[in-house]
């Protein structure tokens, strides 16, 4: 069985070191893709254009412009002359956000009346809009805080540190900075794995039809299971490469820190590399042509992958019937595991549930990949 296996993973790893799109896509795309999408792709929202019109021109009023000024948050463009301009400046997205302070502002805070100050958002993009409005809140409750220690000290007659305040103090485990790199690379590591394994594989099968060696393989006296391992060892020695390279940039250009094991983390991703060597293997056994195998590999792995594995939006927020179909994309478990390996340092032992569906979810795939080659080969 080794010899015959052996000549058909000498004549595959020949194949992809002759061929140079084939070692730039198992090498270089990678990298690549991680490189872009982990600078492209961020939640982290800093130095939001804002406006302000301060009708009020008190004291008060110019210490909460300085405070927006100050913030790392947002960045003041413009200083509105009056009410008329709002409209315009959102419009043509000169500003996501405008605070308006409205006249007698100060006089209205000094008799205790109740105050509002009107701010207006841009909500074409929704996720930008919610987080702007939670970083503007959070200013204004802290302005209001400080307005009312030094307002109660005043009435008292004494220093305003003499007035006990209730001060939250956070502590953020596991990413203690909120860089969405940290939650991002992690997840793209899996998408990427996903679908650069499945393409590469999925050119194997498609390929000896379109040459012509099938029939060479067929008459020979090659099983099928045979032929499975032998295309499949040098296309897994090469994903595992990749996923040296691709946690080396992740480590290493963006910082994210590798809190985990590093023997689980491959032997994990070992496991979820025969997931998607085996659906690039099952589309190139069902496609006769190169062009339809990478199509079809494309699609079933990129989509599922970034849409329903939990890498843009949690599971948890999709409706009932698509969380049950994210049980059937293998990238949902491996990129849990990631994220745990990386950012909370799990282990086998925390680990082992989704170890057990992507064992299950490779095996069955394989079991279809030699099925259809019999029939194929019969």
């Amino acid at each position: 069985m080794i010899r015959r296996i052996l000549p058909l993973a000498r004549k595959e790893t020949l194949h992809i070191w002759r061929d140079p799109r084939s070692l730039f896509l198992a090498i270089g795309m990678p990298l690549i893709l991680v490189v872009i999408f982990g600078y492209a792709i961020t939640f982290d929202i800093r130095h939001v254009a804002i406006g302000i019109l301060d009708q009020d021109q008190s004291a008060l009023s110019r210490d909460l412009v300085s405070r927006t000024r100050s913030s790392e948050y947002f960045n003041l463009r413009v200083v509105l002359d009056d009410y008329g301009q709002a409209e315009g400046l959102l419009n043509k997205g000169r500003v996501k956000l405008i605070i308006i302070i409205p006249v007698d502002f100060s006089r209205d805070v000094d008799r205790g009346a109740d105050t509002a100050l009107q701010i207006l958002v841009d909500g074409t993009n929704n996720n930008t809009a919610l987080i702007t409005l939670g970083y503007i809140s959070r200013l204004i409750q802290k302005f209001t805080t400080d307005m009312l220690t030094e307002s109660m000290a005043r009435q008292a007659g004494l220093q305003p540190l003499g007035i006990p305040v209730v001060e939250p103090r956070s502590r953020v485990w596991y990413n203690p900075e909120l860089k969405s790199a940290n939650f991002i690379v992690p997840g793209l590591i899996a998408v990427v794995m996903m679908v650069m394994t499945a393409m590469l594989m999925s050119l194997t099968v498609a390929r000896e039809w379109e040459n012509g060696t099938m029939e060479q393989l067929i008459s020979s006296p090659v099983r099928g299971y045979e032929i499975i391992v032998g295309k499949l060892i040098p296309y897994f020695g090469l994903g595992m490469l990749q996923v040296l390279l691709i946690v080396l940039a992740g480590t290493l250009i963006f910082r994210v820190p590798l809190r985990g094991n590093l023997f689980c983390l491959f032997t994990v991703s070992a496991i979820f590399l025969f997931c998607g060597l085996g659906i690039g293997l099952f589309v190139s056994i069902i496609t006769k042509s190169q062009q339809l195998a990478y199509t079809v590999s494309i699609l079933t792995t990129m989509l599922p992958s970034f849409i329903l594995s939990g890498f843009i939006s949690p599971i948890a927020s999709m409706p009932k019937l698509i969380q049950l179909v994210t049980h059937l994309v293998p990238a949902r478990y491996f990129l849990t595991t990631l994220r745990g390996i990386f950012l909370k340092g799990y282990g086998f032992s925390l680990l082992w549930p989704e170890i057990i569906a992507l064992s299950v979810f490779g095996i069955l795939v394989f079991a279809a990949c030699l099925r259809r080659l019999k029939l194929r080969l019969e």
